[in-house]
């Protein structure tokens, strides 16, 4: 009796370990998939559908017939002609480099930061007007609308001249609106008609790229063929994740990480099934002599054995995966765990439960269940004289 409750214990310890591993990585890469969500909104709000640039070089020529091209393909509702360019923004006694972003009044279509004004306001059209990231706001100490004191943009017409006044090229402008994204280009852009940066830097009908703004009922694949096609070789199309692939990168190395650590951790846990099968088969050396003279052989007592330890490992599991989601489905409902500091536009930590994760997560337990309860059973130690 006393070996039976030692068992039993031993058994909901296997149990309950499988249960805490599985519960802790379905909430952790939850947690993860909720921060993973936020970054894919933030740059949601500034990138295009599709961008098209140059595979080599930088700047090429556009023309209405090649504008109108691209419009005409179906899927694309609106396309914005972009120039960039870096730029030396001085104001006051500050001085700061920005990548200097010029755009055509279709951007508006194209991209939300309009949207993302949190003071003054969107260009309208006026010459000589910029929008900035509020970081660079910030430090350049600038106000809005300061027409006493303009913002001066400066680059060099010619880098190997000697006399670097003489090569720098100056043109004053003024802070319409600020705009706040919560990513990079909050402290790195300024934003401007593209018709003032081709007239300030003195070149033609150039683009660096071309923003689309898609139809989602149309398959991007096609709309992307599409381009392709118009466009020839001389032209890349990037997709939202191919625009950040560091971005994008970076969270996928984090979440296979996530999954070596969690997997590492459940075989951990599985030493405690390894524990649990070894006490019941000694526990039970009466029962298997009973099975084996009923006429089991040594493979199907090994296999009783064997569906002893998945059964475990499933309940574990499956229980896990439920306390987990339930706890998940808490935090999102109610906020109850808050970060330490509110970063940018959450205060608590985010949840995004993937069906896709919870179903991987469950094969990574079920493989690491079998290949244990297998190792324990096999052993012939335990079935002697059979």
């Amino acid at each position: 009796m006393r070996q039976r409750k030692v068992v039993n214990i031993i058994t909901m310890v296997s149990i309950s370990g499988v249960l805490c591993g599985t519960m802790a990585m379905v909430i952790v890469l939850s947690v993860f998939n909720g921060f993973d969500n936020i970054i894919h909104g933030l740059y949601q709000k500034v990138d295009a559908d599709f961008k098209v640039e140059l595979k080599t070089g930088t700047l090429f020529n556009v023309d209405n017939d090649f504008i109108s091209g691209i419009n005409n393909i179906d899927g694309v509702i609106f396309c914005s002609e972009i120039l960039e360019q870096k730029l030396l923004a001085q104001y006051l006694d500050y001085q700061y480099v920005v990548e200097a972003k010029g755009v055509d009044e279709n951007y508006i279509q194209v991209s939300n930061l309009h949207q993302n004004i949190v003071l003054g306001n969107y260009l309208d059209g006026t010459n000589n007007f910029v929008i900035v990231g509020n970081k660079v706001f910030n430090r350049l100490g600038l106000r809005v609308l300061d027409f006493e004191n303009s913002l001066k943009l400066s680059f060099f017409k010619e880098e190997k001249m000697m006399d670097i006044n003489s090569s720098m090229h100056t043109q004053s402008f003024y802070a319409t609106g600020v705009f706040r994204t919560d990513v990079e280009i909050d402290e790195t852009h300024l934003v401007l008609s593209v018709h003032d940066l081709r007239n300030f830097l003195k070149i033609s009908r150039q683009c660096s790229s071309i923003e689309i703004k898609t139809d989602k009922n149309v398959n991007p694949s096609a709309i992307h063929a599409s381009l392709m096609s118009f466009l020839g070789p001389d032209y890349i199309i990037k997709n939202r994740l191919e625009q950040r692939p560091f971005v994008h990168k970076m969270v996928r190395t984090e979440k296979i990480a996530v999954y070596m650590i969690f997997s590492f951790i459940l075989i951990i846990s599985m030493l405690s099934l390894i524990a649990s099968l070894i006490v019941l088969l000694m526990e039970k050396q009466k029962d298997i002599d009973l099975l084996h003279s009923l006429g089991l052989t040594r493979q199907k007592i090994k296999y009783i054995f064997l569906l002893i330890g998945c059964s475990i490992t499933v309940i574990g599991g499956v229980l896990g995966s439920f306390l987990g989601v339930f706890i998940c489905f808490l935090q999102a409902q109610f906020k109850l765990i808050h970060l330490n500091t509110q970063i940018g536009i959450i205060s608590a930590y985010p949840i995004k439960v993937n069906v896709v994760d919870i179903l991987i997560i469950q094969i990574i337990v079920l493989c690491l269940g079998i290949i244990t309860s297998f190792l324990v059973s096999k052993n012939n130690n335990f079935y002697l004289g059979y």
